[in-house]
């Protein structure tokens, strides 16, 4: 494969950095863009690359990552909260559209990585999706993070959300739900009972192995 056949593609996928996501950058300036938070991502993978799960492939994992929002250059960026069903089908003609660029061996190896991401049977695909899921929590509860976005969440909704994509990962999981603590005290988060079980189950839990939220300001 020559690699001037890849620059068509190369240079499509640059359309990242301009589709916005709603998750604010933490000085509040302004919203992310996906490539933003892929590169985000990817960095949040390899600093929790301790408590990623036993004989898991990480490279394959940052390698998912990369990928997995290339379905967003054509079809942009969908909220979290706000899917009404349509997403799937704009991003399958997406892919389609940007995957056409490339020559066939590249094209049937991204097609590959896109599809095992999205098919989440394998281990490497599931621990990239939790860490995709949790991206967004750490920007805007952890000490230091981002300001409150419209509209206002209630914790059990997050961690209801969350729950599906974390569970199966106890680190992540428990860093899950001490960033869902840490928003409500920073009044970024509405709390609820729930989180208030929530709260009392992760305290109880002390054998539990979680990243450390402590912010250390920029210099």
């Amino acid at each position: 494969m020559n690699p001037f056949d890849t620059l068509a593609f190369f240079l499509a996928a640059d359309g990242l950095k301009r589709e916005s996501r709603t998750t604010l950058l933490t000085d509040g300036s302004r919203p992310e863009s996906v490539a933003e938070h892929c590169w985000h991502l990817s960095l949040l993978a390899l600093i929790l690359e301790p408590h990623a799960p036993p004989g898991i492939n990480l490279v394959h994992v940052r390698d998912l990552i990369t990928v997995h929002d290339l379905v967003e250059v054509y079809a942009g960026d969908t909220c979290f909260f706000s899917d009404d069903g349509s997403s799937a089908a704009r991003e399958a003609a997406s892919a389609l559209q940007l995957l056409a660029l490339l020559p066939e061996l590249g094209r049937h190896q991204l097609r590959a990585m896109i599809d095992e991401f999205q098919a989440q049977e394998t281990l490497e695909a599931r621990y990239a999706r939790a860490l995709d899921a949790l991206h967004p929590m750490v920007i805007l509860y952890a000490p230091g993070g981002a300001d409150a976005t419209a509209p206002r969440l209630r914790a059990s909704m997050i961690l209801d959300r969350k729950r599906p994509y974390l569970e199966a990962f106890p680190a992540l999981w428990n860093f899950a739900q001490r960033l869902v603590e840490s928003g409500v005290q920073r009044g970024v988060l509405d709390p609820d009972e729930p989180m208030q079980s929530e709260n009392r189950r992760v305290r109880a839990n002390s054998n539990e192995d979680a990243p450390s939220t402590k912010h250390h300001p920029q210099s």
